[in-house]
């Protein structure tokens, strides 16, 4: 069974593998200042109420934007799972070439959503990832990732918004039922949803300009639900696409690591 951790500005995801299907996933919040005894409490209670018994686990593979916490996981990964973790960077062997100017910028969580791409969709593919920022990721059929961009997150943004102005209230991010608000609430949702996804179908249309092939289209991530409904370019939600991509090098790395 492979423990793959996918640590995010925001929060956590933690999924339980057996072979290539997922048995457990666990969302939790990314607090930097938590110790390793923290999170063993923590994991060792989710662990135990679903049935998990550590010596079921035979790899540890991790993906961080939070280089601060990554001491902590390093500790409980070796103290309470008994298992040297792998921690996803430029530098591994993932399967996938980096074909940017400098891969040591690639995000952790880019490179393992580039990985599950590659191996889920033999066409190529882009990569919408709406999390705390919104990045868009490319890779080409024959496994090579080219680059993207980055974007403002919808979070940050709605944040943004309501800190910075004395009248506007924060809101859930839901599809408006019409792009013209009649009231303050609706005008707000309708601005931040039909905003975000002419933003991101925009940097979507211009890439598509610069490409020699016919990518799938997908998006994943927190907020990534809502905007599939709305977009012209993306096609399907997959949910999971981060946690799958460090399923497989987990699975590439195994009695290495």
């Amino acid at each position: 069974m492979n423990f793959v951790v996918d640590i995010g500005n925001s929060n956590t995801v933690i999924g339980l593998y057996e072979g290539m299907v997922i048995i457990k996933r666990w969302r939790i919040s990314t607090e930097r200042s938590q110790t390793v005894d923290d999170l063993t409490s923590k994991i060792h209670s989710l662990m135990s109420f679903s049935g998990i018994n550590v010596s079921d686990i035979s790899e540890c593979v991790i993906s961080s934007v939070v280089p601060t916490w990554n001491h902590a996981w390093e500790r409980f990964s070796i103290e309470f799972l008994n298992k040297h973790p792998l921690f996803v960077t430029s530098q591994i062997d993932s399967g996938i070439e980096l074909q940017v100017d400098n891969p040591s910028e690639v995000g952790a969580d880019r490179i393992a959503n580039a990985v599950a791409a590659c191996e889920k969709f033999s066409q190529g593919a882009f990569i919408v990832d709406s999390g705390t920022a919104i990045t868009l990721d490319i890779v080409t059929p024959d496994r090579k990732y080219i680059g993207g961009a980055i974007m403002p997150g919808i979070i940050i943004s709605m944040d943004a918004l309501s800190n910075k102005t004395a009248k506007l209230p924060r809101f859930e991010l839901t599809m408006p039922e019409k792009p013209i608000g009649t009231n303050t609430l609706e005008g707000l949702k309708s601005g931040v949803f039909y905003g975000f996804v002419g933003m991101i179908d925009r940097v979507i249309e211009e890439s598509l300009t610069q490409i020699d092939f016919q990518p799938e289209i997908i998006a994943t991530g927190g907020l990534a639900g809502a905007i599939t409904t709305g977009s012209k370019y993306i096609s399907r939600f997959e949910r999971d696409l981060t946690l799958e991509g460090l399923n497989y090098i987990a699975a590439r790395y195994r009695g290495k690591i």
